[in-house]
């Protein structure tokens, strides 16, 4: 196992591309080639939205909602940073100052600007193929949804299931639980090496703070709108999937 996601990393963050520039080597790995490009092409297709709507969105950040059941745009703003900002965020950074310098901090911030568009195209088409839950009531999207509509404008028909949308959420579950096992192991290390703290106390505690948040989680949910319950039964779907995948993961 542990073979196989070396190979994917390899593949994917290894240098697919070396340049030799006044005797430097400069590796480019394959996510690098895809993603700049990418953004360059969002940034100019948007006419440069980073720039042209920032006051807009800093003034956007003071209004106050009309509808109490509604989220702010400042409550949007930060749900929104919460599902970006994660472990990868700051320890990259760390990694990147460490290997390369100050410099390298202007070409995350390009990286970064770049990214903008990215991630607003990401949301746009989020909002657009967003699909409204019969049952329960509320909206669900993401990359998933917006996938499974291209494939049936493709193939001009209706289809139930798309491969590669489903692909893409297994692919995401995957990468959630990979991220928290992250997250547990920097936080547990963390306090092993500044307190002497055994990781198993940590690792309790971790597990306790978790099921408290979501408890609180499914408390609120079932409290409110009846459509709002849905979360309910979300976060014991999701949470058990996600136990299942990292005890997997780690037997093997």
């Amino acid at each position: 196992m542990s073979n196989i996601i070396v190979a994917i990393y390899n593949f994917l963050w290894g240098d697919l591309i070396t340049l030799n520039f006044k005797g430097t080597s400069i590796g480019i790995p394959l996510l690098v080639i895809l993603l700049i490009p990418t953004g360059i092409y969002f940034t100019v297709r948007t006419r440069f939205m980073p720039i042209r709507k920032l006051p807009q969105m800093v003034r956007a950040l003071g209004e106050k909602k009309d509808d109490k059941s509604n989220l702010s745009t400042f409550q949007t703003l930060i749900v929104s940073t919460a599902t970006r900002v994660g472990m990868g965020n700051l320890v990259g950074v760390v990694a990147a100052v460490s290997v390369g310098g100050a410099g390298a901090v202007f070409w995350m911030w390009v990286s970064a600007f770049l990214g903008a568009s990215t991630a607003y195209v990401e949301g746009t088409l989020a909002q657009l193929h967003k699909k409204k839950d019969p049952l329960y009531g509320g909206y669900h999207g993401g990359p998933a949804y917006y996938i499974h509509d291209f494939v049936e404008q493709k193939r001009k028909k209706k289809i139930k299931k798309s491969f590669i949308a489903i692909l893409f959420a297994i692919f995401g579950l995957i990468c959630w639980c990979g991220i928290s096992q992250v997250v547990s192991n920097s936080v547990t290390s963390a306090f092993k090496n500044a307190f002497s703290i055994p990781p198993i106390y940590t690792t309790v505690v971790l597990v306790i703070i978790a099921m408290a948040i979501n408890a609180g989680k499914i408390y609120f949910a079932w409290k409110g709108r009846k459509s709002d319950r849905i979360e309910w039964h979300k976060t014991l779907v999701v949470s058990g999937i996600g136990i299942a995948i990292c005890i997997v993961l780690f037997l093997i």
